[in-house]
């Protein structure tokens, strides 16, 4: 059995009722086709008379055996309210019963209203003698199961379009949530014009055309930046709408290849080792080394060249 749960896709369609939105998917172990939870119907009189109950004793036998029922006076998702009204004219003998059934929804949105009038005359009526009580009750009678008779074929027909409905959503909600979107589209695009939530699902349509795009721009993103074009990435990224369940993620992406891009373009320090220093100081030692021979070699020429000449100012 199904234990309570919001679904995703339910919440966006307020007019099937809170305890429709609380009746949808085992969390323990999801199966593969997910059942639509019953249409949660109020049968009740507009005016509280006995005659009303007659029509509403009616349709809640008829609806009891229906499955995809569940005759309920709290929180229900439709409303179907009875009504007759009665006018008697004693003086002419005009009895008229007027009865009218509308099928709305929690959120006011009308499913089906029908209309019934019962006309008798009571043309043994004397003057001042009371209706005819055969006649009457026979309008009476007549008038509810007319009523009855005409709403319920309407009534079942509207039951049978929201089951299709609430299993298209649910089995879209299911391929979005596994990210197929493409699935979950063509799920949707099977709702009928007739039900009132066909406007509810273009609009989900649409959330997840957006949401397929931002995926695809996500992945995409997570490629360029692969090939180190950080920039082209983070310019995709921020395209990604406010409002897609991927923003997150790709506000998150987009803050690691700003960071990724100023370390990329910072100048490079280079440090030298330890090594090439000492390599460095062990050519300067040579250098000097060298320089002071070439010293020492100019320094005996010069003073051979004093002793020779000190040598010839003696003889």
């Amino acid at each position: 059995m199904f234990r309570v749960k919001f679904n995703k896709a339910f919440a966006r369609f307020k007019a099937i009722g809170v305890a429709t939105l609380l009746l949808l998917f085992n969390l323990a172990a999801l199966p593969s086709e997910a059942a639509a939870p019953p249409v949660r119907i109020a049968v009740v009189t507009g005016g509280g008379s006995g005659i009303e109950q007659d029509i509403v004793d009616r349709i809640t036998n008829r609806l009891s055996a229906n499955p995809n029922v569940s005759i309920s006076t709290v929180n229900p998702d439709w409303y179907v309210v009875c009504n007759i009204k009665e006018f008697m004219d004693q003086m002419s003998g005009q009895i008229r019963y007027n009865g009218n059934v509308l099928v709305k929804t929690g959120g006011g949105q009308v499913l089906s209203s029908i209309a019934v009038q019962q006309y008798k005359q009571d043309f043994s009526l004397s003057p001042g003698a009371p209706l005819n009580k055969a006649l009457v009750d026979r309008a009476a009678r007549e008038a509810t199961a007319g009523a009855a008779d005409r709403v319920i074929p309407q009534l079942e027909q509207a039951i049978q379009i929201e089951m299709d409905t609430r299993e298209k959503i649910i089995q879209a909600q299911i391929s979005a949530d596994g990210e197929q979107y493409d699935a979950a589209i063509n799920q949707l695009r099977f709702v009928s014009p007739d039900s009132p939530h066909f406007q509810n699902a273009r609009d989900l349509m649409n959330e997840f055309e957006m949401e397929k795009e931002s995926l695809e721009n996500l992945k995409k993103a997570e490629s360029i930046a692969k090939q180190g074009k950080y920039s082209s990435a983070i310019a995709i990224l921020k395209n990604i709408p406010k409002q897609s369940k991927y923003k997150a993620k790709a506000n998150g992406l987009a803050a690691s290849y700003s960071a990724a891009l100023k370390r990329a373009s910072a100048p490079k320090i280079v440090k030298k080792s330890s090594s090439s220093s000492k390599v460095a100081s062990g050519d300067k030692q040579a250098d000097l080394k060298a320089l002071d021979k070439v010293l020492k070699i100019e320094k005996q020429a010069i003073e051979d060249a004093q002793s020779k000449v000190k040598g010839e100012l003696n003889k």
